[in-house]
């Protein structure tokens, strides 16, 4: 009996310690969905402050209506970015093409899934293969030898049941996330009519990004910078459509967007129309207290005990864009940049740009004639 209970103790001593490390690396990290956040962000509302992000990816400082309302992180409006008629032919186009469903990928997935993993198998697999053990062998007896053997054993089968029930969950998970995004939405790749209004977007993102990141190469095309782009998305909120508090960079994008360029490093979108009541773009994580004056800016929102709150609240405006970075120029996720788009009470439209680190292909990105085609 002695025995037993010091190697019971040996082998607790070994898998219960790196259960607990693994427990504090899951519970200090942060992921992202590329909508709606996902489950360990929610309680990670006081991880930010010690994040540690470099430089964002450089651009056209100089750039026509270009306003800083935020620093660091650096959030940009910029005013007038695409004349109103490019506004109407971005949602003429939408609405030929066909708008659907807005799709939701559980983004940092495999992140979430190899913690939980881990978790399970250094701390309570662990425990419940060695306390079967322990308890098979006090009815039927046996040898320090034989309780390590039962403890093997049922550590694999365990292992095997919990990771599929992880699976399941993770898979559950995502499907879950569907209900956090209302909005509808449809992608324009083909940039073939030289005076529409998608084509007009990546023109001014070439212009807006034309300082990139290359020191040795003193000017790029616009076509190359275009190469990185995700082709514009068009989204349309509707009465009460909404897009839950998100993150656009991805903690797994090497493994999860590695057909799609990599990490996200910007975000820029374009208000298509004046959307007087409701809309809102909303960042929960950063106060306007801060922030530079602008029209744009909301500064003040209430909560239902009728409390003030001083974050960081955008009102659209028809041709206006929003540019933030969701990442630094290296690829290192940056969660102070969750932000949702709050309910739609009159109809919203906007057009949306990814900058990813590396050329998007098809068919996420733009196509090769596109490209090849100087869009300048």
């Amino acid at each position: 009996m002695q025995n037993r209970i010091v190697m019971l103790l040996f082998l607790a001593s070994i898998l219960f310690p790196s259960a607990t490390l693994s427990f504090t690396y899951t519970t200090t990290s942060t992921s992202r969905l590329r909508q709606p956040k996902n489950l360990f962000v929610q309680s990670m509302s006081n991880v930010f402050p010690g994040t540690t992000v470099g430089p964002r990816v450089p651009i056209n400082e100089d750039f026509p209506g270009l306003k800083q309302i935020h620093f660091n992180p650096d959030i940009f409006v910029i005013e007038n970015f695409i004349e109103k008629i490019y506004c109407q032919d971005l949602i003429d186009e939408a609405l030929i093409k066909g708008v659907e469903r807005s799709p939701v990928a559980y983004a940092g997935w495999t992140e979430d899934f190899k913690d939980l993993v881990e978790i399970s198998s250094k701390g309570p697999i662990a425990w419940i293969a060695i306390v079967g053990a322990w308890f098979q062998l006090k009815e039927s007896g046996g040898s320090q030898v034989d309780l390590v053997v039962h403890s093997l054993q049922n550590y694999a089968i365990v292992f095997v049941t919990v990771t599929a029930l992880i699976g399941l969950f993770t898979y559950s998970r995502a499907q879950g996330l569907k209900s956090l995004r209302t909005s509808t939405s449809t992608t324009l790749d083909d940039l073939s009519n030289p005076s529409s209004g998608a084509r007009e977007f990546v023109r001014q993102a070439a212009k807006l990004f034309g300082d990139d990141d290359d020191n040795d190469i003193p000017s790029k095309s616009s076509s190359s910078i275009a190469a990185l782009f995700e082709a514009p998305t068009v989204i349309k909120y509707e009465k009460d459509q909404i897009l839950a508090p998100h993150y656009d960079a991805n903690r797994s994008a090497e493994i999860e967007d590695a057909n799609r360029g990599g990490q996200t490093l910007a975000t820029l979108l374009v208000y298509l129309n004046d959307v007087e009541e409701g809309g809102l773009t909303r960042f929960g994580k950063l106060s306007a207290s801060g922030a530079s004056n602008s029209e744009n800016i909301i500064s003040l929102e209430s909560n239902n005990g009728g409390e003030f709150h001083e974050k960081l609240v955008i009102q659209p405006k028809r041709g206006d864009a929003l540019l933030f970075f969701p990442a630094d120029a290296f690829g290192r996720f940056d969660p102070r940049t969750e932000h949702e788009g709050m309910p739609a009470i009159d109809e919203k439209w906007i057009a949306r740009i990814w900058k990813h680190q590396r050329r998007v292909p098809i068919p996420f990105g733009l196509s090769e004639s596109t490209l090849c085609n100087n869009i300048d």
